[in-house]
């Protein structure tokens, strides 16, 4: 959850669209309580409640119920907090698959380690690496989450959701505050992870992903808008110019083509017509097209070629006309994108590993550099200046105050316990969908 939390940070400073951008900054707070959200529902009883929460069927469903509320959400204050919360959700939803199809899937083929501890060893690396210690604060509607649940339907009470919400952040908090300090031992298992986990040349690594997520929330507020048009449905793609194919062996995870959709698609229209891989000269490729996870509406596609991909080859991919959304449109006119393979060290052999990027700037500088102190350990505030004393004229009335009170950031070590007892059975959710995910491909 903390690897969702500084992907959805980080992406928010990509974001081109001022006004998002904007919103966001606003209401940074909104935004880390969407990204860990979804991961909060696995800590209950109810596996759905976490796993619903992850897909384009939860995210359109909060989309309909803000726009019924507000006639134009984007310029209504009212609705600004959840639409920060929303982009979380997304945020952490298209992670899961940029990680998962491409970073995950190859640590488990090169690292070759017991997968189930994984993804708090990722959150591990990240806070004892960067360092990163950051504990969020609460900022959530349960009673809205609870009605963007009915129109599944499914139902969730109000009450579930503070309670998971509240278990998840104590996870965050342990993972914070002591487990971090097995970072040696986890990078022991996963030693590869750990060296690319942020690694900008790494597809599924927390670069590729937040590029990912940023234009995964300009299409989310398009459709906030009602453009729910799809000539701009594919957000990202693996390989692409910036990260190239890194293998001519379509059997590796980074041997595989990866499509990324800012909305869900329709299943009955993805097959091998609609989407449709060619070589340089035009000849169509045989290549198995999978829908990787998802709900009743998909957004993450796959292709492998049957064969090898053929050495300092182009090749195009198409998506068609075909392809239909969620809301029944499809792009005006084909998708296409196109990259060429790579020429191998050796005859017979494989693509080298690409040279270092040239250092530049950070595509999230205030993300990367927020939170490097242990919470508890930062320099207090100065002290204000004393007020002058109320006149004996206009006396002073008692203030009211309608915002509850704000969690303290200190972690409490019982409600530490809690999370920790009940973690491993979330942990365990999202490996029974990785092994459903498995067994489908």
């Amino acid at each position: 959850m903390q690897g969702h939390i500084f992907m959805a940070q980080c992406a928010a400073e990509q974001t081109r669209d001022p006004r998002l951008k904007a919103l966001l900054a606003a209401h940074p707070k909104s935004l880390v309580n969407g990204a860990f959200f979804p991961d909060s529902g696995y800590t209950a009883a109810d596996h759905d409640q976490g796993e619903i929460a992850h897909w384009e069927q939860y995210v359109d469903g909060y989309i309909q119920l803000v726009r019924e509320r507000h006639k134009t959400p984007s310029s209504a204050p009212e609705a600004a907090p959840h639409i920060a919360f929303m982009m979380g959700i997304g945020a952490h939803g298209i992670t899961d698959s940029t990680f998962d199809t491409l970073l995950y899937a190859r640590s488990e083929q090169v690292d070759r380690a017991n997968m189930d501890p994984f993804d708090m060893a990722m959150d591990i690396f990240l806070v004892a690496d960067m360092p990163r210690y950051f504990l969020p604060e609460y900022a959530f509607d349960a009673a809205t989450l609870s009605l963007v649940y009915d129109r599944v339907p499914h139902k969730v009470p109000a009450a579930n959701i503070t309670k998971a919400m509240e278990i998840a952040r104590s996870g965050i908090g342990a993972v914070t505050t002591f487990l971090h300090t097995s970072a040696d031992t986890y990078g022991k298992m996963f030693p590869w992870a750990r060296s690319h986990l942020r690694d900008s040349r790494t597809p599924g690594a927390y670069p590729f992903g937040a590029r990912v997520v940023a234009r995964y929330y300009e299409e989310i507020f398009r459709r906030l808008e009602g453009d729910t048009s799809a000539d701009k449905v594919l957000i990202g793609s693996y390989p692409d110019p910036e990260y190239p194919l890194l293998t001519l062996d379509p059997k590796r995870a980074d041997g595989q083509v990866v499509l990324f959709f800012g909305h869900g698609l329709d299943r009955a229209t993805i097959n091998g017509n609609t989407f449709v891989l060619r070589d340089g000269a035009g000849g169509v490729v045989p290549s198995k097209v999978s829908i990787f996870r998802g709900d009743k509406w998909p957004n993450v596609i796959t292709l492998r070629p049957d064969a090898s991909w053929l050495p300092d080859t182009k090749y195009v991919v198409t998506v068609t006309r075909g392809l239909r959304t969620l809301n029944g449109t499809s792009p005006s006119s084909d998708i296409q994108l196109s990259f060429q393979t790579c020429t191998p060290v050796s005859p017979g052999g494989d693509c080298a590993e690409p040279p270092a990027p040239a250092p530049g700037p950070s595509p999230c500088p205030v993300t990367e550099n927020q939170y490097k102190k242990r919470p508890g350990t930062e320099e207090p505030p100065p002290e204000p200046a004393p007020s002058p004393p109320p006149s004996a004229a206009a006396p002073s009335a008692p203030q009211s105050s309608s915002c509850a009170a704000s969690p303290r950031l200190g972690h409490d070590p019982a409600s530490a316990l809690a999370a920790l007892l009940v973690l491993p059975f979330a942990l365990g959710a999202r490996r029974l969908r990785r092994e459903v995910d498995a067994h489908r491909r």
